[in-house]
């Protein structure tokens, strides 16, 4: 998985792995130095780790940063937008046998 975006701390890009088997998701998170806010974006990485949740239908878990700066970790969701959830809904479930 790869992407790119940005957000109050500043512009960043991300990789990571899917797991079909286990429904987990394993990304880094890196933000570009000089972009943002100066006081937070220390070119520094964000590991983000989360699992699917049936129930909530989203991946939900945790992002943790350690920088000179900052350490902590707190929750993290990622839901699909109305539009592609329902495409998602259209695919076999990712532990269903085909």
């Amino acid at each position: 998985m790869t992407g790119s975006g940005s957000d109050d701390v500043g512009s960043f890009s991300i990789e990571g792995f899917y797991s079909i088997e286990t429904r987990r998701i394993a990304l880094t998170k890196t933000y570009q130095l000089g972009t943002g806010n100066p006081l937070q974006n220390l070119g520094h990485q964000v590991l983000i780790q989360v699992e699917w949740n049936e129930l909530s239908r989203a991946f939900e878990g945790k992002w943790y940063v350690r920088t000179s700066k900052f350490r902590g970790s707190d929750k993290f969701t990622l839901k699909f937008s109305n539009q592609q959830q329902q495409q998602y809904e259209t695919l076999p479930p990712p532990y269903e046998k085909v």
